[in-house]
Protein backbone atom coordinates (compact mmCIF):
# COMPACT_ATOMS: atom_id res chain seq x y z
CA UNK A 1 0.00 0.00 0.00
CA UNK A 2 1.26 3.73 -0.32
CA UNK A 3 1.86 5.86 2.36
CA UNK A 4 -0.74 7.81 3.99
CA UNK A 5 -0.78 11.53 2.30
CA UNK A 6 1.26 13.40 5.17
CA UNK A 7 -0.70 16.76 5.45
CA UNK A 8 -1.26 19.46 8.40
CA UNK A 9 2.11 21.14 7.77
CA UNK A 10 2.01 24.50 6.53
CA UNK A 11 5.35 26.96 6.39
CA UNK A 12 6.64 30.01 4.72
CA UNK A 13 9.67 29.52 2.15
CA UNK A 14 12.31 32.12 0.98
CA UNK A 15 13.69 32.06 -2.31
CA UNK A 16 17.00 33.19 -2.63
CA UNK A 17 18.19 33.85 -6.43
CA UNK A 18 15.69 35.21 -9.18
CA UNK A 19 18.01 35.47 -11.92
CA UNK A 20 18.92 31.47 -12.18
CA UNK A 21 18.03 29.34 -15.15
CA UNK A 22 15.13 27.01 -13.24
CA UNK A 23 14.19 29.84 -10.73
CA UNK A 24 11.08 30.45 -11.80
CA UNK A 25 10.04 26.59 -12.75
CA UNK A 26 11.35 26.57 -9.00
CA UNK A 27 9.37 29.07 -8.12
CA UNK A 28 6.36 27.43 -9.66
CA UNK A 29 7.08 24.02 -7.62
CA UNK A 30 6.70 26.28 -4.74
CA UNK A 31 3.32 27.46 -5.79
CA UNK A 32 1.73 24.32 -6.36
CA UNK A 33 2.78 22.72 -2.98
CA UNK A 34 -0.27 22.22 -0.27
CA UNK A 35 1.87 22.72 2.40
CA UNK A 36 3.64 26.01 1.09
CA UNK A 37 1.51 29.03 2.56
CA UNK A 38 3.65 31.66 0.97
CA UNK A 39 6.98 32.61 -0.84
CA UNK A 40 9.49 35.51 0.07
CA UNK A 41 11.75 35.95 -2.70
CA UNK A 42 15.06 38.19 -2.95
CA UNK A 43 17.76 38.33 -5.49
CA UNK A 44 20.18 41.26 -5.62
CA UNK A 45 18.49 42.73 -8.82
CA UNK A 46 15.78 44.52 -7.85
CA UNK A 47 14.25 45.17 -11.30
CA UNK A 48 13.49 41.37 -12.17
CA UNK A 49 12.09 40.69 -8.78
CA UNK A 50 9.97 43.83 -9.24
CA UNK A 51 8.63 41.98 -12.47
CA UNK A 52 7.70 39.10 -10.66
CA UNK A 53 6.06 40.73 -7.56
CA UNK A 54 3.39 41.95 -11.05
CA UNK A 55 2.45 38.87 -11.57
CA UNK A 56 -0.79 36.85 -10.52
CA UNK A 57 1.09 34.86 -7.87
CA UNK A 58 -1.25 34.80 -4.83
CA UNK A 59 1.61 32.81 -2.60
CA UNK A 60 4.02 35.34 -3.56
CA UNK A 61 4.65 37.81 -0.94
CA UNK A 62 5.08 41.52 -2.22
CA UNK A 63 6.48 43.07 1.14
CA UNK A 64 10.25 44.62 -0.20
CA UNK A 65 12.98 42.33 1.57
CA UNK A 66 16.49 41.70 1.97
CA UNK A 67 18.77 38.66 2.33
CA UNK A 68 18.83 39.69 6.00
CA UNK A 69 15.10 39.98 6.04
CA UNK A 70 14.68 36.53 4.81
CA UNK A 71 17.18 34.50 7.30
CA UNK A 72 16.22 36.26 10.11
CA UNK A 73 12.42 35.21 9.86
CA UNK A 74 11.64 32.80 12.77
CA UNK A 75 8.65 31.92 10.34
CA UNK A 76 10.53 31.25 7.47
CA UNK A 77 12.62 27.30 8.12
CA UNK A 78 12.68 26.12 4.77
CA UNK A 79 14.97 28.43 1.58
CA UNK A 80 15.92 27.55 -1.97
CA UNK A 81 19.68 29.16 -2.69
CA UNK A 82 20.03 29.37 -6.10
CA UNK A 83 23.07 31.23 -6.56
CA UNK A 84 25.67 31.40 -9.05
CA UNK A 85 28.14 28.55 -8.89
CA UNK A 86 30.95 30.30 -7.39
CA UNK A 87 28.51 32.31 -5.08
CA UNK A 88 26.36 30.01 -4.51
CA UNK A 89 28.70 28.37 -1.25
CA UNK A 90 28.42 31.73 0.65
CA UNK A 91 24.17 31.71 0.30
CA UNK A 92 24.40 28.08 1.74
CA UNK A 93 26.96 28.86 4.18
CA UNK A 94 24.76 31.85 5.10
CA UNK A 95 21.65 30.25 5.48
CA UNK A 96 22.85 27.23 7.13
CA UNK A 97 24.12 29.74 10.21
CA UNK A 98 20.23 30.99 10.25
CA UNK A 99 19.42 27.84 11.15
CA UNK A 100 17.49 27.11 7.61
CA UNK A 101 17.13 23.65 5.86
CA UNK A 102 17.99 24.28 2.55
CA UNK A 103 16.98 22.87 -1.15
CA UNK A 104 19.88 24.26 -3.60
CA UNK A 105 20.80 23.59 -7.55
CA UNK A 106 23.27 21.29 -8.80
CA UNK A 107 26.19 21.57 -8.90
CA UNK A 108 26.00 23.32 -5.56
CA UNK A 109 29.33 24.43 -6.04
CA UNK A 110 32.23 25.50 -9.00
CA UNK A 111 34.74 23.08 -7.13
CA UNK A 112 34.60 20.46 -4.83
CA UNK A 113 36.85 22.79 -2.34
CA UNK A 114 34.10 25.13 -1.90
CA UNK A 115 31.60 22.31 -1.78
CA UNK A 116 33.21 20.62 1.27
CA UNK A 117 33.00 23.56 3.01
CA UNK A 118 29.42 23.46 2.38
CA UNK A 119 28.99 20.01 3.77
CA UNK A 120 31.01 20.75 6.67
CA UNK A 121 28.87 23.97 7.76
CA UNK A 122 25.73 22.19 6.81
CA UNK A 123 26.89 19.08 9.25
CA UNK A 124 27.89 21.63 11.77
CA UNK A 125 24.37 23.40 11.69
CA UNK A 126 22.16 20.29 11.99
CA UNK A 127 20.24 21.04 8.72
CA UNK A 128 18.90 19.45 5.93
CA UNK A 129 20.75 19.86 2.67
CA UNK A 130 18.28 19.15 -0.47
CA UNK A 131 20.01 19.23 -4.18
CA UNK A 132 17.69 19.04 -7.26
CA UNK A 133 19.18 16.00 -9.05
CA UNK A 134 15.39 15.12 -9.48
CA UNK A 135 15.97 12.65 -12.06
CA UNK A 136 16.68 9.99 -9.67
CA UNK A 137 13.30 10.63 -7.91
CA UNK A 138 12.20 9.92 -11.31
CA UNK A 139 9.66 6.93 -11.54
CA UNK A 140 11.16 4.93 -14.45
CA UNK A 141 14.91 5.38 -12.91
CA UNK A 142 13.59 3.64 -10.11
CA UNK A 143 12.05 0.89 -12.01
CA UNK A 144 15.08 0.78 -13.91
CA UNK A 145 16.74 0.57 -11.15
CA UNK A 146 14.47 -1.93 -9.09
CA UNK A 147 15.07 -4.70 -12.46
CA UNK A 148 18.65 -4.85 -12.49
CA UNK A 149 18.92 -4.99 -8.88
CA UNK A 150 16.43 -8.24 -9.49
CA UNK A 151 18.40 -9.64 -12.05
CA UNK A 152 16.92 -8.62 -15.19
CA UNK A 153 19.79 -8.36 -17.01
CA UNK A 154 22.24 -10.01 -14.86
CA UNK A 155 25.68 -8.61 -13.95
CA UNK A 156 26.04 -4.83 -15.55
CA UNK A 157 28.54 -4.69 -17.97
CA UNK A 158 28.11 -1.38 -19.69
CA UNK A 159 25.96 1.86 -19.16
CA UNK A 160 25.82 4.13 -22.36
CA UNK A 161 24.25 7.53 -21.97
CA UNK A 162 23.95 10.66 -24.29
CA UNK A 163 23.13 14.37 -23.44
CA UNK A 164 22.69 16.55 -25.70
CA UNK A 165 21.09 19.78 -26.12
CA UNK A 166 20.96 22.73 -28.11
CA UNK A 167 23.61 24.81 -29.01
CA UNK A 168 25.30 27.76 -27.15
CA UNK A 169 23.64 30.43 -29.44
CA UNK A 170 20.35 29.16 -28.63
CA UNK A 171 21.16 29.53 -24.66
CA UNK A 172 22.92 33.35 -24.66
CA UNK A 173 26.77 33.00 -24.48
CA UNK A 174 27.64 36.00 -22.37
CA UNK A 175 25.46 33.99 -19.65
CA UNK A 176 27.25 33.08 -16.26
CA UNK A 177 27.13 29.79 -17.09
CA UNK A 178 29.70 29.91 -20.01
CA UNK A 179 31.82 31.34 -17.44
CA UNK A 180 34.69 29.60 -16.03
CA UNK A 181 35.57 31.56 -13.57
CA UNK A 182 31.67 31.60 -12.50
CA UNK A 183 30.40 28.14 -13.29
CA UNK A 184 33.67 26.40 -12.96
CA UNK A 185 32.81 24.10 -15.76
CA UNK A 186 30.54 23.41 -18.80
CA UNK A 187 28.45 20.82 -20.39
CA UNK A 188 29.72 18.22 -17.84
CA UNK A 189 29.00 20.45 -14.49
CA UNK A 190 25.46 22.16 -15.65
CA UNK A 191 23.98 19.15 -16.91
CA UNK A 192 26.19 15.84 -17.72
CA UNK A 193 26.27 16.02 -13.74
CA UNK A 194 22.66 14.45 -13.95
CA UNK A 195 23.80 11.61 -15.99
CA UNK A 196 26.48 10.91 -13.59
CA UNK A 197 24.94 10.82 -10.50
CA UNK A 198 22.16 8.78 -12.40
CA UNK A 199 24.07 5.85 -13.67
CA UNK A 200 25.82 5.94 -10.25
CA UNK A 201 22.18 5.77 -8.22
CA UNK A 202 20.38 3.13 -10.66
CA UNK A 203 23.35 0.87 -10.83
CA UNK A 204 24.63 1.28 -6.78
CA UNK A 205 27.92 1.73 -8.33
CA UNK A 206 30.49 3.77 -8.04
CA UNK A 207 32.88 5.71 -10.78
CA UNK A 208 36.28 4.42 -9.64
CA UNK A 209 38.26 6.69 -12.46
CA UNK A 210 37.79 8.05 -15.21
CA UNK A 211 39.50 8.84 -18.94
CA UNK A 212 37.63 11.76 -20.76
CA UNK A 213 38.01 14.20 -24.08
CA UNK A 214 36.85 18.22 -23.90
CA UNK A 215 36.16 20.40 -26.18
CA UNK A 216 34.94 24.19 -26.53
CA UNK A 217 33.77 23.40 -30.64
CA UNK A 218 30.51 25.70 -30.86
CA UNK A 219 32.16 28.57 -31.99
CA UNK A 220 31.41 31.16 -29.76
CA UNK A 221 33.07 33.29 -26.95
CA UNK A 222 32.86 30.88 -23.78
CA UNK A 223 35.68 29.56 -22.15
CA UNK A 224 33.74 26.22 -20.81
CA UNK A 225 33.60 22.99 -22.44
CA UNK A 226 30.77 22.19 -24.74
CA UNK A 227 31.46 18.91 -25.55
CA UNK A 228 32.24 16.34 -24.00
CA UNK A 229 33.29 12.52 -23.67
CA UNK A 230 33.47 10.29 -20.07
CA UNK A 231 34.57 6.98 -19.82
CA UNK A 232 34.22 5.89 -16.41
CA UNK A 233 35.50 2.41 -14.39
CA UNK A 234 32.73 1.23 -12.45
CA UNK A 235 34.31 -0.23 -8.62
CA UNK A 236 32.25 -3.57 -9.72
CA UNK A 237 34.66 -3.15 -12.92
CA UNK A 238 31.55 -2.21 -15.46
CA UNK A 239 32.37 0.47 -18.02
CA UNK A 240 30.20 3.61 -18.01
CA UNK A 241 30.28 6.33 -21.27
CA UNK A 242 29.19 9.89 -21.14
CA UNK A 243 28.41 11.85 -24.93
CA UNK A 244 27.59 15.37 -23.66
CA UNK A 245 27.56 18.67 -25.56
CA UNK A 246 25.40 21.80 -26.85
CA UNK A 247 25.61 20.11 -30.34
CA UNK A 248 21.57 20.54 -31.58
CA UNK A 249 21.88 23.20 -34.22
CA UNK A 250 17.75 23.94 -34.49
CA UNK A 251 16.09 24.68 -31.19
CA UNK A 252 13.58 27.33 -29.62
CA UNK A 253 15.41 29.78 -27.70
CA UNK A 254 16.33 29.97 -24.05
CA UNK A 255 17.26 27.34 -21.14
CA UNK A 256 13.72 25.70 -20.58
CA UNK A 257 12.56 25.37 -24.16
CA UNK A 258 15.60 23.85 -24.90
CA UNK A 259 15.71 20.87 -27.70
CA UNK A 260 17.19 17.51 -25.93
CA UNK A 261 19.03 14.27 -27.53
CA UNK A 262 19.17 11.45 -24.14
CA UNK A 263 19.45 8.12 -23.83
CA UNK A 264 20.67 5.38 -21.34
CA UNK A 265 21.47 1.93 -22.10
CA UNK A 266 22.12 -0.81 -19.05
CA UNK A 267 23.82 -3.55 -20.86
CA UNK A 268 24.51 -6.86 -18.47
CA UNK A 269 25.52 -10.62 -19.24
CA UNK A 270 21.57 -11.45 -19.12
CA UNK A 271 20.41 -8.61 -21.39
CA UNK A 272 19.79 -4.98 -21.64
CA UNK A 273 17.09 -1.90 -20.61
CA UNK A 274 17.03 1.39 -23.24
CA UNK A 275 15.50 4.43 -22.26
CA UNK A 276 14.93 7.76 -23.98
CA UNK A 277 14.42 10.29 -20.92
CA UNK A 278 13.33 12.95 -22.55
CA UNK A 279 10.70 11.12 -25.07
CA UNK A 280 7.66 10.74 -23.21
CA UNK A 281 6.28 8.62 -25.92
CA UNK A 282 9.32 6.18 -26.28
CA UNK A 283 8.80 3.13 -24.36
CA UNK A 284 11.48 1.67 -21.92
CA UNK A 285 12.33 -1.59 -23.81
CA UNK A 286 13.83 -4.94 -22.08
CA UNK A 287 15.73 -7.73 -24.10
CA UNK A 288 16.36 -10.59 -21.39
CA UNK A 289 17.45 -14.13 -21.14
CA UNK A 290 18.01 -13.68 -17.54
CA UNK A 291 15.81 -16.95 -15.36
CA UNK A 292 12.59 -15.37 -13.86
CA UNK A 293 12.36 -12.59 -16.64
CA UNK A 294 12.91 -14.90 -19.97
CA UNK A 295 9.41 -15.97 -20.16
CA UNK A 296 8.79 -12.75 -21.93
CA UNK A 297 12.38 -11.85 -23.24
CA UNK A 298 11.37 -8.59 -25.02
CA UNK A 299 9.31 -5.95 -23.41
CA UNK A 300 8.29 -2.20 -24.77
CA UNK A 301 6.94 -1.00 -21.28
CA UNK A 302 4.97 2.35 -22.11
CA UNK A 303 4.86 5.30 -18.74
CA UNK A 304 2.44 7.96 -18.42
CA UNK A 305 3.47 9.98 -15.52
CA UNK A 306 1.31 12.43 -14.10
CA UNK A 307 1.02 15.83 -15.40
CA UNK A 308 2.41 18.80 -13.50
CA UNK A 309 4.13 22.79 -13.83
CA UNK A 310 6.56 21.36 -11.13
CA UNK A 311 10.25 21.38 -12.30
CA UNK A 312 10.78 18.06 -13.38
CA UNK A 313 6.84 17.20 -13.42
CA UNK A 314 5.00 15.38 -10.26
CA UNK A 315 7.94 13.73 -8.95
CA UNK A 316 9.89 16.54 -8.93
CA UNK A 317 7.11 18.30 -6.97
CA UNK A 318 6.60 14.91 -4.29
CA UNK A 319 10.59 15.08 -4.16
CA UNK A 320 10.20 19.09 -2.97
CA UNK A 321 7.18 18.22 -0.67
CA UNK A 322 9.29 15.28 0.85
CA UNK A 323 11.76 17.41 1.53
CA UNK A 324 9.65 20.30 3.02
CA UNK A 325 8.33 17.32 5.66
CA UNK A 326 11.22 15.48 6.67
CA UNK A 327 12.65 18.83 7.55
CA UNK A 328 10.14 19.44 10.21
CA UNK A 329 9.54 16.44 10.89
CA UNK A 330 13.36 15.60 11.72
CA UNK A 331 13.03 12.69 9.17
CA UNK A 332 16.12 11.74 7.15
CA UNK A 333 16.15 14.08 3.87
CA UNK A 334 15.12 12.33 0.32
CA UNK A 335 18.51 13.42 -0.72
CA UNK A 336 21.62 15.50 0.56
CA UNK A 337 24.73 17.01 -0.57
CA UNK A 338 27.34 13.63 0.06
CA UNK A 339 25.98 12.32 -3.49
CA UNK A 340 26.81 16.16 -5.07
CA UNK A 341 30.17 16.19 -3.52
CA UNK A 342 31.05 12.69 -5.62
CA UNK A 343 29.37 13.89 -8.59
CA UNK A 344 31.89 17.11 -8.69
CA UNK A 345 34.85 15.00 -8.10
CA UNK A 346 34.05 12.96 -11.08
CA UNK A 347 33.59 15.53 -12.96
CA UNK A 348 36.83 17.70 -11.72
CA UNK A 349 38.65 14.05 -12.75
CA UNK A 350 37.14 13.74 -15.84
CA UNK A 351 38.62 17.74 -16.57
CA UNK A 352 42.05 16.52 -15.48
CA UNK A 353 41.76 13.51 -17.45
CA UNK A 354 41.03 15.67 -20.58
CA UNK A 355 44.04 17.54 -19.56
CA UNK A 356 46.54 15.29 -19.29
CA UNK A 357 45.83 12.85 -21.21
CA UNK A 358 45.77 10.02 -18.57
CA UNK A 359 43.23 7.51 -16.60
CA UNK A 360 42.61 9.73 -13.45
CA UNK A 361 41.69 8.02 -9.49
CA UNK A 362 38.55 9.32 -8.54
CA UNK A 363 39.02 10.37 -4.55
CA UNK A 364 37.08 8.09 -2.55
CA UNK A 365 33.54 9.24 -0.66
CA UNK A 366 34.14 11.00 2.60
Amino acid sequence: MPPEPQRNVKIKVGLLGINHPHARSHLRTLELIDEVESISAWDEGEVVLDVLKKENRPKLETSPTTLETVLNRADIPVVVCLGQNNRNPDLIIRAAGAGKHILTEKPVASNTRDLSSVLATVRHAGIHLGIFYTWRHNPIARDIRAMIEHGAIGRVMTVESRMVTSQVQHRDPTHWLFKKNVAGGGILSWLGCHWIDLIRFIIQDEVEGVSAMTGTLNGVAIDVEDTATVLMRMKSGAIATLHAGYLISMSDLGFNRASYDTYLCFRGLKGHIEWHPTEPDAPVVLETSAPGWCTTPRRELKYALAPSEAYGGLYGQEFVRQFILSAMRKDPPPNNGDNALQVLRIIEAAYQASTHGRFVKVEEKE
